[in-house]
């Protein structure tokens, strides 16, 4: 049996169950810690409980290609990156505005994209931004600006570098997809080039996010900064591969069913065949690793595939790690772990208790994912850890928070 090794710093046990979200789950949800600095046109005093018309003016770079359009993606549409209902228009000045309504008093989180995640704004030195912020208390203009678009900061290499340690990228294309390519991300452990010992393996998803602020478009999970800390504290060592998402087909590659409500969904298990079948065999051919002591992790649509292939491929996936898991959005999945017959060695599970614009949603999913594992076999503390942290929102500055006792109780020996 396995040791434990959990630090609780503010965080709780929980157990429990039932219902469904109606947020458009994603893990491009960024962090924010300050207000967009805007301007505004005072008008009348609105009734308290009416809705507000207020109109966003925002200034592109003037790289911006002629004929894209711009998109406000926001926690009003379920982080939507180009939905067409908010998509702005295109002044004569060369600026491009939209005008939406919102109850009076309401605080909305939101940015500006190109129509995906792989176009969204960055700051003035290709940096992640975090979230604007912007509380409609009265009518009027917004004003914004967007200094970088983040496809232009990859190509032009304007952004700052945060890799630490030996990460390597490379691209690969998915058969099971249709020959999608994708890039991987790989990080060795600080002795991998003078030893000849053997690593454990763990499998994450949306890599643009794991190691480089600069690729991120929601902030980075510092799983490089960590692992490099691990080491040289306690000797903690691993692979792993990063696999980037693909944008726009991000919802579709991490949902193994489709969600009729959104139309989304439904190649999850080609996503998890192409890790099985194809990448898992590459990396174990290629590097020394140990190719039974392997896991999968991810966060929002990423902890949903992960169950789901440590339940489709028990035999591969010993460790499965889940955070602020969107298990609303494919509800099958609580008949299909139910259903299996063998599972993951070790499973962890967490959750914020401010997760997204319905926490209850994901509150109450999780915790009935967790009491099938129970009722499965699955014992707290020994073979499953369940982790609820107080005030934790829906991004990857509190994944990365959870991410050291995360990775240390799955996989760390006695």
């Amino acid at each position: 049996m396995r040791r434990i090794a959990l630090i609780i710093m503010g965080l709780v046990f929980f157990a429990g169950c039932i219902e469904k979200g109606q947020e458009l789950p994603t893990a491009e949800t960024p962090f924010y810690t300050e207000t967009s600095t805007s301007t505004i046109a005072q008008t009348s005093p609105t009734p308290e409980n009416s809705k507000i018309s207020v109109t966003f003016v925002v200034e592109v770079p003037e790289y911006t290609p002629e004929g894209d359009s711009i998109y406000i993606a926001g926690d009003f549409n379920g982080w939507n990156p180009g939905d067409e209902d908010y998509k702005l228009k295109k002044r004569a000045d060369g600026k491009w505005e939209i005008t939406l309504s919102f109850q009076r008093g309401r605080k909305i989180e939101f940015k500006f994209t190109r129509g995906s995640w792989e176009t969204v704004e960055k700051g003035k030195n290709g940096e992640e931004i975090p979230n604007r912020i912007l509380v409609i208390e009265k009518e009027g203009t917004y004003e914004f600006k967007v200094y970088h678009w983040r496809d232009y900061v990859e190509e032009a290499g304007v952004g700052t570098h945060t890799i630490v340690g030996n990460v390597i990228t490379f691209k690969m294309k998915i058969p099971q997809l249709d020959n999608r390519e994708r890039r991987i991300w790989i990080y060795l452990p600080p002795d991998y080039n003078q030893s000849n010992r053997r690593y454990p393996v763990l499998y994450m998803h949306d890599g643009q996010n794991l190691f480089d602020q600069a690729t991120s478009f929601a902030g980075e999970w510092q799983v490089d900064e960590t692992l490099e800390r691990l080491f040289k504290e306690k000797g903690f060592a691993i692979i792993v591969v990063g696999i980037d998402n693909g944008g726009d087909r991000r919802i579709d590659e991490y949902s193994p069913w489709v969600n009729s409500e959104y139309g989304k969904g439904g190649e999850g298990d080609a996503y998890v065949r192409f890790i099985v079948e194809t990448l898992k065999p590459y990396i174990d051919s290629e590097y020394r690793t140990l190719p039974n002591e392997t896991g999968i992790m991810g966060s929002s649509l990423g902890g949903l595939i992960s169950i789901y292939a440590g339940f489709k491929y028990p035999e591969v996936f010993k460790y499965v790690g889940a955070m602020s898991s969107a298990f609303w959005f494919n509800p099958e999945i609580y008949e299909f772990v139910k259903n299996s017959t063998a599972g993951p060695e070790k499973i962890y599970i967490d959750w914020g208790t401010l997760e997204g614009k319905d926490p209850k949603a994901y509150i109450e999913t999780n915790k009935k994912l967790v009491e099938i594992l129970k009722e499965k076999g699955y014992r707290g503390g020994v073979n499953l850890m369940v982790i609820e942290e107080k005030g934790a929102t829906h991004n990857e500055y509190h994944w990365s928070r959870r991410f050291p006792n995360a990775v240390l109780w799955l996989f760390e020996d006695p």
